[in-house]
């Protein structure tokens, strides 16, 4: 699906000014009255009644002309604001009617680009800058849908990883359905997009979808992206099995449960919906379980020098375990999170433990991980 992008008039500060030409040398002073009209039409040009001025204005042009009475320069300068500011709103609205899409993600970092195509133009594998920067808040219709394609080596603020479309529905399902869709179907396409999901540090999640008025033109495409939580990339996300060397991919395989995992996370705090997080935290226990059993497979290819660490990574791994089952039977939010606390108390020492594996199987190390290994931790 392609949307036309909105329009994009100029701001107020930019539009060009009005008002009577300045007439060089001294000047005749009229004594033929003022026209009321003329003064109640700049009036109204600079109170936001524009329809009322324009209309005042024509009057004191017609009435000066007719009369003799002065205040032309004020009749002129309030048909021009009120003109000005009509168009300009007339603009404003066919450019909120003709493009709008949804949007979903978490904190950014500075917007960006502000130029090229709609973003439902872009493609899988296509690194871009969107001329708006989705945001935790950000539950609304976007009214700037472009985006700036760029080359995945220059810096950039996302990549689109997927797309699908959403089928089996005539009516619209409405933004919630939608989101819950697009969090769990873009959630499993990363890890087959990205197979070394942590070689450029932490990734965030985003998805663009149609609302109401999109769905009503036909739109059903879901567009998957995923960028730095903050700040820009610099380099393509995307690695493929063939790229990796048979002990580098069995190490990396060994976390898709918990990215998995991971990504469906609900979006609701558990003091909101216990049962969501609930079923959440049995997947997490599922995953670590699983995660910790692909890992001690893959631990006899490693080189011997890092088989130590991956198996003290296990050995996390299966301690988080049944404080995620826990978590799963928590009886209120307190028991919830006070277990998770505990299942999360270890990760800081894989962060170290990873980045040492890493290195001995040439694989690349994030800035943030390396960092943390220097300083021990």
């Amino acid at each position: 699906m392609t949307l036309p992008p909105p329009s994009r008039p100029r701001p107020p500060w930019q539009q060009p000014s009005y008002g009577p030409p300045a007439v060089p040398g001294p000047q005749m002073v009229s004594s033929a009255p003022v026209s009321g009209f003329a003064i109640a039409s700049l009036v109204c040009s600079l109170v936001c009644l524009a329809p009322l001025g324009l209309v005042f204005g024509i009057i004191a042009l017609v009435r000066t002309s007719r009369r003799g009475e002065r205040g032309k320069g004020l009749a002129v300068a309030g048909v021009a604001v009120s003109g000005a500011v009509l168009v300009l709103a007339f603009l404003m609205l066919v450019g909120a009617l003709r493009f709008s899409a949804w949007s979903s993600g978490s904190p950014a970092g500075p917007v960006r680009g502000d130029r090229g195509t709609s973003v439902f133009a872009l493609e899988t594998g296509d690194c871009f800058t969107p001329a708006t920067v989705p945001t935790q808040d950000n539950q609304g219709s976007i009214r700037n849908g472009t985006a700036e394609r760029l080359p995945c080596e220059e810096p950039h603020r996302g990549e689109i990883y997927g797309s699908f479309e959403l089928t089996g529905q005539e009516a619209f399902p409405g933004p919630e359905e939608i989101m819950k869709t697009s969090r769990d179907r873009c959630g499993v396409l990363l890890p087959d997009y990205a197979v070394d999901l942590t070689a450029h540090g932490p990734l965030q999640t985003y998805f663009y979808y149609p609302d109401q008025a999109g769905w009503e033109r036909g739109g059903r495409t879901v567009l998957c992206w995923a960028g730095a939580p903050r700040g820009d990339l610099d380099a393509s996300i995307r690695k493929e099995e063939s790229a990796f060397e048979p002990a580098q991919f069995a190490y990396v395989s060994a976390f898709r449960p918990l990215w998995e995992a991971q990504l469906r996370a609900p979006q609701r705090e558990p003091e909101e919906d216990l049962a969501a997080a609930s079923r959440w935290a049995g997947q997490m226990a599922a995953a670590y379980a699983e995660a910790a059993r692909l890992l001690g497979d893959a631990r006899g290819g490693l080189p011997g020098d890092v088989r130590g660490p991956a198996g003290e990574i296990v050995m996390v791994f299966e301690a988080a375990v049944p404080h995620w089952e826990q978590a799963a039977r928590a009886a209120d939010s307190d028991a919830f999170l006070a277990a998770i606390e505990q299942a999360d108390r270890d990760n800081d020492l894989t962060v170290g433990l990873d980045a040492e594996i890493r290195k001995g199987v040439g694989l690349p190390v994030a800035e943030s991980a390396a960092a943390g290994r220097e300083e021990g931790v």
